[in-house]
């Protein structure tokens, strides 16, 4: 529930207009570092709860990020277009953690304005397995 609560935090600050603004996070130094944050945290949250179902389901745990939406799929528990997006976004996390000096900040607005929906879809997913 607490990465599921880290998920939507992170995608309603994501929601700002500016997060999607090229000239925004150009211009501004501290709303850039937000953004890159926050996207990590909703990709973070989204594997977090990928691989606690996955262990909880007793399934071979994945080897990589990208492989545990793939074993979602595998089970039935998301779509395979959306499991393979969503490894994607692992890349980008990735980027993100490790290779932060070299963002390309055209590359992080199109994403804020037009890839969120996978971590929104994943959410919603997330959000059945957590019920009671």
């Amino acid at each position: 529930m607490r990465r599921l609560l880290a998920l939507s935090e992170a995608l309603a600050e994501l929601e700002r207009p500016e997060a999607r603004s090229v000239n925004a996070l150009t211009s501004d130094r501290v709303l850039c570092a937000a953004v890159e944050r926050w996207l990590q945290i909703a990709i973070e949250s989204c594997l977090n709860i990928a691989n606690h179902r996955i262990a909880a389901r007793g399934w071979t745990p994945p080897t990589t990020g990208r492989e545990a939406f793939l074993v979602l799929a595998a089970h039935d528990e998301l779509d395979p277009e959306l499991a393979r997006r969503l490894g994607r976004a692992v890349g980008l996390r990735d980027v993100l953690v490790h290779d932060y000096a070299s963002i390309d900040l055209e590359r992080l607005a199109a994403v804020v304005a037009q890839d969120l929906d996978d971590l929104r879809a994943f959410a919603q997913h997330a959000a059945r397995w957590v019920a009671p």
